[in-house]
This record gives C-alpha cells, structure tokens and sequence, in this order.
C-alpha cells in the first residue's frame, strides 16, 4: 500500500490556445476540453474517452464515492508520486502512477470547485499547461487549504480503515471454511446463509 507525503508546488498557467476547445458540462458546470478528447461519453455526472486511463473527467458529489476514489489512487501500489498545488483558485493534488492494465502512466488530479470535487484522469505523467487549463473553466475552491487538506486526509483514514474491516471479514470467512470444512452439510449451510449476508452487508459499505 503505497503512502505519500504531499509537498507543495506552484503552478502557474502559461498562455493556451482554446479556440478549437470544446464545451462539456459535468454537473451542472460547464468545462471545456481539447478537441483530442472529443467522441467521449458524457453524462450527468462525467465525462469518458475511451477508459479512464485515457482521458476522464468524473464529479465525487458524496463522501462516499470520494473516499472510494481519492482512497484507492492514494494507496495505490503502482502510485509513484504525489504533488499538491494551486492552480487558478483551485486547491488540487495529483498522483502519478504507472499502470500495468494499461502499460503507461496515468495522472489523476484532483481538484475542488465550489465545494465539490473532482477527478481529472488522464494518460500522462505531469500536471501541464491543458490540464491546469481544464481545471481553470471549473468554479474556483470555496474550501481554505487546510480544509482542503482535512477532507483529503479522513477520506484516506476512512478508505484505509475500510479496507482493513474487508480482510478482517474475508480472513473470518477463511477461518470458518477451514475450521468447519468437516461439519455436517446442513449446519455448514445454516452458518454459510448468514455468513453470506455479513459479507453482502460489508461489501455492500465499501461499493460505489
């Protein structure tokens, strides 16, 4: 499980050229794109090219799909490095990792707009002038950096302590199918019915 300290940085946004750009709206906001990311699939709530790896723009409304998200990227084993930055009154961080589905480096930066944040995922391993420019279309943060940084933080706690109830859970079901592997058919079916509902209702916490 890959942990890293953020250390700060400035990004400044040099001239772009957005006059071919094209308009998207991810909820209810309008942002605009490069027209190399044109053909997506848009929806209420996101915007795809092709997977996620390529090209995606997906809104986290919840503390919920937050935590599943920002958690997973930010212990990530493939995750190599981490950079927090202000880009155009937009608290941000990254991550950049090298996956091996898809053999490349993949940037997932993360950014708050008008208190609800957001994911800009991309196949790319820097945080360059188009992607600061994307996240400049985007309402600027109405969180401080501390409260930036806070919500970040427990959103980590909260996906690590949920993944450690899993293994507990799935280290449990282990246990009882070895120690139990001998017992009779029937009582094995009896606890299996309501170990199968524990499961369901555990996994049911940590899904999306």
């Amino acid at each position: 499980m890959a942990l890293f300290a953020i250390g700060a940085a400035s990004a400044e946004i040099s001239d772009v050229d957005t006059s071919d750009w094209l308009n998207i709206t991810i909820n209810n906001i309008s942002f605009q794109i490069p027209p190399e990311y044109e053909g997506g699939r848009c929806e209420s709530d996101f915007y795809l090219k092709d997977n996620v790896f390529t090209f995606g723009l997906v809104t986290l409304e919840d503390d919920k799909s937050l935590r599943q998200n920002y958690g997973y990227e930010s212990t990530l084993d493939e995750l190599y490095d981490v950079e927090e930055m202000e880009i155009d009154g937009h608290n941000a961080v990254a991550f950049y990792s090298h996956r091996s589905i898809v053999d490349h480096d993949v940037t997932y930066l993360y950014f708050e707009s008008n208190k609800t944040f957001y994911a800009l995922s991309y196949d790319g391993n820097e945080v360059n002038d188009t992607m600061k420019k994307i996240v400049s279309y985007s309402p600027k943060s109405e969180f401080s950096k501390e409260k930036f940084d806070e919500k970040l933080n427990k959103m980590q706690d909260d996906y690590i302590e949920e993944q450690m109830e899993y293994e507990e859970a799935y280290a449990y079901e282990e246990g009882y199918r070895n120690g139990y592997s001998q017992g009779s058919m029937s009582h094995r079916n009896s606890h299996d019915d309501y170990f199968a509902y524990y499961l369901f209702y555990k996994l049911g916490q940590r899904s999306r």
